[in-house]
């Protein structure tokens, strides 16, 4: 049974038994001042046990696909009000991207020249009756091809790991989100931007690549200064940044925003 029809039938019940209390004379006044706050508890209760046992995130939920057709390099945006994202390596074979499609996905790809050009348009799956069962939108992405991402989410929690992955360029821009980023370890010249409000930002440098860090904002930075030495306010960088063939830019802004690199 899906998880949506779940919900709406424990919404039904839920009603009921309050319309025959009331009834029955065991409630006074009006049914709905009671069946809100049962309900907000019911939705309190039912995202907390969906985080604790969503063990098959794949259950119930259909794949979608983009091919790769005759692109040699790719540019994916991705709009993501809130819920989780987890995005990694492990498109299926022929495939720029694959994905498990929830009710409140959209999505869309044209060729431009040899740029296959991919936008995302995911709702927020925290919600039970909308998003892909489990409550996780999973992408999975061609490691062979060389893409700009571009990502843009509200109070998300995002998962990218870009290790495997050929991305050249990643832009994000959010609200009140948790984004833990994999930096990818085989780019010659990645270029990281990050602008953020009150975020969470877990930053990672696979072993081999070197960094250049800039911060500018208003809240914690925690920093790994026996790999990435402080050059001056804000800014840290690898020793051997300017002559590593492996190696990632990144500039993060924001206001009240955590960040720390690894």
């Amino acid at each position: 049974m899906r998880r949506g029809e779940v919900f709406w039938g424990s919404v039904l019940v839920v009603l009921g038994a309050l319309f025959f209390l009331k009834a029955a004379g065991y409630l006074t006044g009006d049914v709905f001042g009671w069946f809100w706050p049962l309900m907000i508890i019911a939705a309190g209760a039912w995202i907390l046990l969906g985080g604790f046992g969503a063990r098959d995130r794949n259950a119930g939920s259909e794949k979608f696909s983009v091919p790769l057709a005759a692109a040699r390099a790719a540019s994916l945006t991705i709009e993501h009000g809130a819920g989780h994202v987890d995005l990694r390596s492990g498109a299926d074979p022929g495939d720029f991207l694959t994905g498990i499609a929830g009710t409140g996905i959209s999505h869309s790809a044209h060729l431009n020249g040899e740029t296959l050009v991919v936008r995302i348009e995911a709702g927020p799956s925290f919600i039970p009756f909308i998003g892909p069962e489990g409550g996780t939108w999973e992408c999975r992405l061609n490691p062979d091809v060389p893409t700009v991402m571009i990502v843009h989410s509200g109070a998300s929690r995002l998962d990218f790991d870009l290790t495997d992955l050929r991305v050249n360029r990643f832009s994000f821009e959010g609200g009140a989100s948790r984004l833990n980023l994999e930096l990818p370890a085989k780019v010659e010249n990645a270029v990281v931007d990050i602008e953020a409000g009150a975020a969470s930002i877990e930053l990672h440098a696979p072993p081999g690549l070197s960094v250049r860090f800039r911060t500018r904002i208003v809240g914690a930075v925690h920093v790994d200064e026996a790999r990435f030495p402080l050059r001056e306010a804000g800014l840290y960088q690898t020793v051997d940044f300017e002559t590593a063939t492996y190696r990632a830019d990144v500039t993060v802004d924001g206001g009240a925003t955590s960040v720390r690199l690894r």
